[in-house]
């Protein structure tokens, strides 16, 4: 009998929660294959605790201590070519990878809507490299504006921090980089209160996904902070040290964005169905149309909650099972049944609003039950030991990451 080989692409929660679940079912004769163009995975949801110090190695997790005596293999390559008819798929670095059964989980990356100037001069908030470079610009950010104190209006240029975008990132990264920055400025020796951080959403409200009556006190909380949220409020162009929207123009040399992401471009040019949203079209059990042995999972499904964690997860271990079927001789599956996730928004130190169905749970409870959510998806990817350590302090975990061990400046000598 000849081996099955089942190829999965991308090792964001999606695919390694596929991996995890087809291994443990011990398939025979089946080589499983994850590629990923990284040699970790990248914790999205806790970027932005990463950008304000509180947790800077929990966000990096080696691809190598999740899959520990796994019986499966992982590739660091990038995938450039697919090739349904020849059931093939081709990585940059030549090498042509045959598949019998393929899950493309590449996830999403940063929109710009073709705004002028917003590519070149704003930061991104999808990658550690992104994190990284903005934590290092914050630090730089103070320590001029602490070096130059003839000139007051250039000290509060420096020190405005422009967040455009007031979904869940947007949120989380202001109410933590206002206490952050805050914090930093009085280390620095600065006047804390030249500090501002601005929130901006076209929208009428923040969070625009999300009911109203959950939001309002969100947003109350924000506001005592000392954030000043900007609502019905587009942007039009930025350029350097200069954001222009639609009715107002604001000086600031810090402007994040976090506004908009498609799926990966590489589904588009691979020449896939994509829906009006710019995600893969799929059928009820998430394979491509007319390719019953390829899959689509994570933010690349048009399904209603891509782009969640949780329905990520969700994606993950639905295809497996499907897979597992298939490979037994089954005809006959589950269909795929979004379910709405958990919101749990940290807006703040210490503060997190969280949406349970009807019941509402704001501050230090909700804090903590997004930290627990934190420790569940650690968990379902590590052994629960290594799960905590990374939980509870972050630590030593991600040493061995060439992207997270790089050396930052000193920010709080």
């Amino acid at each position: 009998m000849n081996e099955k080989r089942i190829v999965i692409v991308g090792g964001g929660v999606a695919g390694i929660a596929a991996a995890l679940r087809l291994e443990k079912k011990h398939l025979p004769n089946v080589k499983i294959v994850l590629v990923n163009d990284k040699p970790h995975f990248e914790y999205h949801s806790a970027l932005y605790r990463l950008v304000t110090g509180s947790s800077p190695l929990e966000v990096c997790i080696p691809l190598r201590n999740i899959f520990f005596k796994k019986n499966i293999e992982i590739v660091e390559d990038r995938i450039i070519e697919l090739h349904k008819e020849s059931k093939t798929i081709v990585g940059s670095s030549g090498s042509q990878y045959h598949y019998d059964y393929l899950l493309l989980g590449l996830g999403s990356e940063t929109n710009y809507f073709n705004i002028p100037g917003l590519k070149e001069f704003s930061f991104g908030m999808k990658s550690i490299t992104e994190a990284i470079r903005l934590k290092r610009h914050i630090s730089e950010t103070l320590l001029t504006c602490k070096i130059d104190f003839t000139n007051k209006v250039e000290q509060i240029c420096d020190a405005n921090f422009v967040v455009i975008g007031a979904g869940a990132t947007g949120v989380e990264l202001a109410g933590q980089l206002i206490a952050y920055a805050r914090a930093l400025a009085e280390e620095y020796g600065i006047d804390p209160t030249l500090v501002s951080v601005e929130l901006i959403e076209g929208a009428p409200k923040i969070l625009p996904a999300l009911p109203k009556e959950f939001t309002d006190p969100i947003e109350l909380h924000l506001r005592a902070l000392g954030i000043n949220i900007f609502l019905n409020r587009s942007i039009e162009r930025e350029e350097v040290e200069e954001v222009f929207l639609k009715d107002m123009e604001m000086k600031a040399r810090t402007v994040i964005w976090t506004a908009g992401v498609r799926a990966n471009v590489m589904y588009e040019a691979w020449g896939l169905p994509i829906d009006k949203r710019g995600k893969v079209e799929v059928d009820e059990h998430l394979r491509l149309k007319d390719e019953p042995t390829v899959f689509i999972i994570g933010d690349g499904a048009a399904t209603k909650f891509s782009g969640w964690a949780q329905s990520a997860t969700y994606d993950g271990n639905h295809v497996a099972d499907i897979i597992d079927e298939m490979i037994r001789g089954g005809t006959h599956f589950s269909p795929y049944r979004s379910t709405m996730p958990i919101n749990a928004i940290p807006a703040g130190p210490k503060w997190a609003a969280v949406l349970l169905g009807p019941v509402r749970i704001y501050g230090r409870l909700g804090w903590w039950l997004r930290r627990i959510a934190d420790l569940r998806a650690f968990s379902e990817i590590l052994p629960l030991r290594k799960a905590l350590k990374i939980w509870r302090n972050g630590n030593s975990i991600c040493e061995t990451c060439s992207i997270c061990s790089v050396e930052l400046p000193h920010e709080h000598a």
